[in-house]
């Protein structure tokens, strides 16, 4: 969970620092190789991670593409982009912390959720965790109301109206791709029959409490974005 969140969102963070702030008169200079880069960062991750049976392989690929999400708003160049970057960075830590902590709920000592069979029929036998599975892995997917959605929808909006309208519609149809494999895990959970034996998650409260704040947060966000914006917003105001 740490590296598929910690790193990116202090390396996205220097380089709003460095292109906006430091090479921001240089735009025309760079944001056509990075109009590339994201395209094909979204483009990559999404079709890799439609092939994993591991979620947690499945969630790392799938962070390769929420990079180039996240890219569309640097390539924009603008106030803008650079507050819809820092909305999508926090929006994207609660998603996976979120969803890595209902994995590490589901796993045992010595038996881990290697595969997308040991999800099967979670939902029902645990419905906490397969309620905050389906917030996280719509959010991630970009479906309203979530968090994911109002975060992508900053990004592309940005996007735009910076006159890259492409760049936008190459998002949304990555979007729409990376439907396919969220969706794969509630069919799991919600469609499977599974016996595996779980925990409870009352026995781990600091795990349940993680997984029950980053969901709370991730539907906050997606059904009140206003004040998040703002807040991403003055943060990104602040880097200048």
């Amino acid at each position: 969970a740490f590296m598929a969140v910690g790193v990116k969102a202090a390396a996205f963070a220097a380089f709003a620092r460095v292109l906006h702030v430091g090479f921001g008169a240089e735009s025309e200079s760079w944001s056509q190789v990075l109009w590339v880069v994201a395209a094909l960062t979204m483009t990559v991750g999404n079709v890799t991670a439609i092939a994993q049976q591991n979620p947690k392989r499945m969630l790392a690929y799938s962070s390769i593409a929420h990079a180039g999400y996240a890219l569309v708003g640097l390539v924009a160049g603008t106030r803008e982009g650079g507050a819809a970057v820092c909305l999508y960075l926090g929006v994207y830590t609660l998603m996976n912390v979120g969803a890595f902590a209902v994995l590490i709920a589901l796993e045992r000592r010595g038996e881990a959720c290697e595969e997308l069979r040991d999800l099967a029929g979670v939902g029902f036998r645990h419905p906490v965790l397969g309620l905050a599975m389906t917030v996280f892995m719509l959010s991630l997917a970009g479906i309203p109301p979530t968090a994911g959605f109002a975060g992508k929808l900053a990004l592309f909006a940005a996007a735009v109206n910076a006159g890259y309208v492409k760049l936008a519609v190459v998002g949304v149809l990555n979007s729409v791709i990376s439907v396919y494999y969220y969706l794969g895990v509630l069919v799991q959970m919600y469609m499977a029959d599974g016996d595996r034996a779980i925990v409870a998650p009352g026995r781990r409260p600091a795990l349940l409490a993680t997984i029950v704040t980053t969901m709370l947060l991730v539907l906050a966000v997606g059904i009140v974005p206003s004040g998040f914006v703002r807040l991403a917003t003055d943060a990104f105001a602040s880097l200048r």
